[in-house]
């Protein structure tokens, strides 16, 4: 822990890394508190409690539809484009992989600037207050036009600002969805002590404030548990002493996906109700086709559940196999002289990696698939545990978010610090 500070507050490039992630939180505190003007608060309560997968959505992705302000919709539209970016890119005639880093860059802003106006419209629509003595006499349609934009530019420079802390600051886009997320629990946290301690203060509601402070750290501790857990594959290295190479080994989570399924997953079926309602409105003889669509995309339904379960395993699996390439391990392993035990380097080895994810992935997908689908099932015969998916959703990302930035600091201060890379060497010897 010294040695981890002593190496921030020394090296000036931890240093300045500290600082424009520092000053990207600050802007974009400054951002959350902007408050869109126009808005009738009454519909704007109507709307989140009607659109549930909207509030998840936004509160996931660095978003907070309850404060309207100018980052109200968050990461949501950059992570819905990052999906349609994939898809296309699958697709070997599009030829994207061609393009360059630059260009490639553009037609994904220009894709969630698309996105994000989209999902702004749909909600202005709803939420927009027109009165008959407004200065500037503004008409429903002109009125919901502005916020719109207004709702995308925030977006987009919301999405420029993760781009800036990834290469400049530390954390990247995890930072500011960690920022949005403590923000929500900690209001989540408020209204729940205010209700149970002081509106309806009694005995019962003590009993209940502790057995959820202690359930929620149980929790919390077996979230710790799975996204850290990790199974090892022992390597051997022939060109390497067998002293130096004992620990060895590739890493495969548990949970190989970590939270990014959930995020997605979220952001891309709210998508999907935005554009629904957006086509909606200009489609107005096919209402009871989008009705129908509606109400089967969601997360009140039984239906919409089982359409949810089915695009988060297929994420989890997805976010997996890119985080970790068994053909480029086995590639990286062959070039070094590197190999598996009893396993044959090549083909074979990139198999053996590539099952001993899929079983990992498989165990991590249940996981998700659990946390993030049950309460929604219960929440059909129980509407109040609809909302508890909302904070368990806020506690799963939040936690890999959290342990993935301690993994990124650490690796940066270990850049610095040659006894951490290499525990084996005697300074007595020079």
């Amino acid at each position: 822990m010294f040695k981890t500070l002593k190496t921030i507050f020394l090296e000036k490039q931890f240093r300045l890394k500290l600082f424009w992630t520092f000053l990207i939180l600050v802007i974009y505190e400054i951002g959350q508190n902007i408050l869109i003007p126009g808005i009738n608060k009454q519909k704007l309560t109507d709307l989140i409690d009607s659109q549930y997968a909207f509030n998840l959505a936004s509160s996931l992705t660095a978003g907070n539809l309850h404060q309207f302000s100018l980052f109200a919709l968050g990461l949501g539209p950059y992570m819905s484009a990052l999906i349609i970016w994939g898809a296309f890119s699958s697709f070997k005639s599009f030829q994207l992989d061609r393009l360059s880093k630059n260009k490639s860059h553009l037609l994904k802003m220009l894709i969630t600037t698309i996105i994000a106006f989209i999902q702004g419209f749909v909600i202005a629509q709803e939420v927009t207050s027109v009165s008959s003595d407004s200065v500037l006499n503004f008409t429903f349609f002109s009125a919901s036009f502005i916020i719109a934009i207004i709702l995308t530019i925030g977006s987009v420079y919301l999405s420029w600002l993760s781009d800036v802390n990834s290469e400049l600051g530390i954390g990247g886009p995890g930072l500011l969805i960690i920022a949005g997320l403590v923000s929500n629990l900690f209001s989540g946290i408020k209204n729940f002590f205010e209700e149970y301690l002081i509106y309806f203060f009694n005995f019962h509601s003590i009993v209940f404030v502790f057995v959820v402070i202690v359930g929620v750290y149980f929790l919390l501790m077996i979230m710790v548990f799975m996204y850290q857990a990790e199974y090892r594959i022992p390597v051997e290295h022939i060109t390497i002493s067998s002293e130096i190479s004992a620990d060895s080994y590739i890493s495969i989570k548990l949970v190989p996906a970590g939270a990014m399924p959930f995020m997605f997953g979220v952001s891309f079926f709210a998508f999907a109700r935005y554009l629904i309602l957006f086509l909606s409105s200009y489609f107005s003889l096919k209402n009871s086709l989008f009705d129908s669509l509606l109400k089967n995309i969601s997360l009140n339904h039984a239906n919409g559940i089982v359409l949810y379960l089915i695009v988060l395993s297929i994420l989890s699996f997805a976010f997996a196999f890119l985080n970790i390439n068994p053909g480029d391990i086995s590639e990286s392993m062959q070039k070094n002289g590197d190999y598996i035990i009893n396993v044959r380097p090549g083909k074979q080895t990139e198999g053996y990696i590539n099952l001993t994810l899929m079983r990992m992935s498989t165990i991590g997908t249940f996981y998700i698939d659990f946390i993030s689908v049950v309460p929604l099932i219960i929440g059909l015969y129980n509407p109040v545990f609809t909302n508890y998916a909302l904070y368990l959703g806020i506690l799963v990302t939040l936690v890999s978010m959290v342990l993935t930035i301690i993994d990124q600091v650490r690796a940066l201060t270990e850049k610095y610090n040659y006894d951490a890379l290499l525990p084996f060497f005697d300074k007595r010897r020079f």
